[in-house]
């Protein structure tokens, strides 16, 4: 169907004189409060008067869900619905049909346009909030939404779309990938049943060989071994998913993860930075403490070769193989040294560290493919979640909590995914056309025509 539209406004303007900014802001108020929201209702009523007249005389080409055999309509009086969108409160007093023949009432406008029964918002205005919240409070959207586009909405009934929408959910498949990137983040999680505020939201990412990112997750109140059997019952996959697990050693970790992965790489940047806290647990100095973080750092940083696996020579392959040998030697006298001087903690912390301080460089003989040291890749991600969950807001939910990170990462990560996402729940299929054709003055004065 198509229709021709007519703008009518009647246009004030004050002979002696007034800004540009004053007439920007006029016009504006005027489309946002009552322009756009217009158009939209009128070419609805255009829609739903077409359907309505067309199904009783069975000339429609749109046809709704049979309710009987021989469906006959007939009217059915009319009623009020209204719908938040971005572009303001639509109205619309749609047609209701009755079938003579089975009794069933059938509204063609909200089947039409495919809308839920009680449906009361657009899902591009869902789609809206959502980002929006994703990158400040509650809060703050709901007043940019009054102020900005004139859809009031509570932050509350912000909150509930939120929460009922499943636009976080992530895609998980049984892909092998080769490194799996874990890390934690703390917020203020409302206190409930006995629990303190602190709670920990728990990441998982996959990246594979050429690059790719694959979110496995976001959990809050959950162990590392609940995690890991959650991901092994989505993934359907006997053997493990990562070559290599990069980490920074939390407890209960790597005994959690430990089927998912076929061995594990201790992150250098964390293994490094929280050895000072261990050392000043055996109240070490800081200068010592500066010393041997200084120490380790000299000891574990071995570079890999730049060409490739094929290109590199036997004699430095040996050579990898013995600087491995030292490092590991060297962290042994260490370990040593720390219990002469009875740091006992820095001691333990060494120990359980050093095995695998240099799977990188395993994976590198091994395979011949190269394997981070550092869960540098995950921090990127973890510092915008800690920016949402910490510095905007508290007392979260643990549902809500790792609802907001899985979305954050969804957009990060699988942007084109998320795209996609919104693009079928919109269904743009470019089944709309509109194009603004100008406005022109009602008798056009001589000067204004040529």
């Amino acid at each position: 169907m198509q229709e021709i539209l007519y703008m009518e406004m009647l246009g004030s303007l004050s002979d002696k004189g007034f800004s540009l900014d004053e007439l920007v802001i006029k016009t504006k108020e005027m489309f946002e409060e009552k322009g756009m929201s217009g158009v939209v209702e009128l070419l609805l009523k255009v829609v739903d008067e077409n359907l309505y007249i067309g199904l009783q005389k069975g000339e429609s080409c749109w046809k709704p869900a049979s309710c009987c055999s021989e469906p006959l309509y007939d009217g059915h009086g009319r009623r009020h619905r209204e719908f938040r969108t971005t572009v303001g409160t639509v109205n619309i007093n749609w047609h209701r049909l009755k079938c003579k023949n089975c009794g069933k009432v059938l509204i063609p406008l909200r089947e039409f346009l495919g809308l839920k029964t009680y449906q009361s918002k657009t899902s591009e205005l869902e789609m809206v909030v959502t980002e929006v919240v994703s990158d400040q409070s509650y809060r703050r959207t709901s007043r940019h939404l009054d102020l900005i586009g004139n859809v009031p909405v509570p932050r509350s009934t912000l909150h509930r779309w939120v929460m009922e929408s499943d636009c976080d959910e992530l895609k998980i498949d049984g892909r092998v990938v080769d490194t799996l990137f874990v890390d934690g983040t703390g917020y203020k999680r409302r206190p409930s049943d006995g629990m303190n505020n602190r709670g920990e939201v728990r990441v998982v990412l996959g990246v594979g060989h050429d690059g790719e990112i694959m979110p496995f997750g976001a959990w809050s109140g959950k162990s590392w071994e609940e995690i890991g059997k959650e991901i092994r019952s989505k993934t359907l996959r006997d053997g493990p998913l990562a070559k290599v697990l990069v980490s920074d050693g939390e407890p209960g970790l790597s005994e959690g993860l430990s089927e998912l992965v076929n061995d594990e790489q201790r992150c250098h940047w964390h293994t490094i930075h929280d050895l000072s806290y261990v050392l000043w647990k055996d109240k070490a100095s800081r200068k010592e403490q500066r010393n041997m973080q200084k120490k380790m750092t000299g000891i574990i940083g071995i570079e890999l070769p730049e060409e490739d696996f094929e290109q590199v020579k036997k004699k430095d392959i040996g050579m990898l193989e013995k600087s491995a040998n030292e490092a590991d030697a060297k962290l042994d006298s260490l370990i040593a040294e720390f219990i002469n001087k009875g740091y006992d903690h820095a001691a333990n912390y060494i120990r359980k560290a050093k095995d695998k301080l240099f799977t990188y460089v395993r994976f590198f003989l091994k395979y011949g493919l190269v394997s981070p040291r550092t869960s540098s890749m995950i921090e990127r991600m973890m510092r915008e979640i800690g920016r949402r969950l910490k510095k905007i807001a508290f007392g979260w939910s643990e549902k809500g909590a790792a609802k907001m990170t899985r979305i954050i990462i969804k957009r990060i990560t699988s942007a084109n995914e998320w795209e996609n996402y919104w693009k079928k729940r919109l269904r743009i299929n470019d089944n709309v056309f509109l194009i603004y054709k100008g406005v022109k003055l009602h008798g056009t004065p001589p000067l204004l025509g040529r």
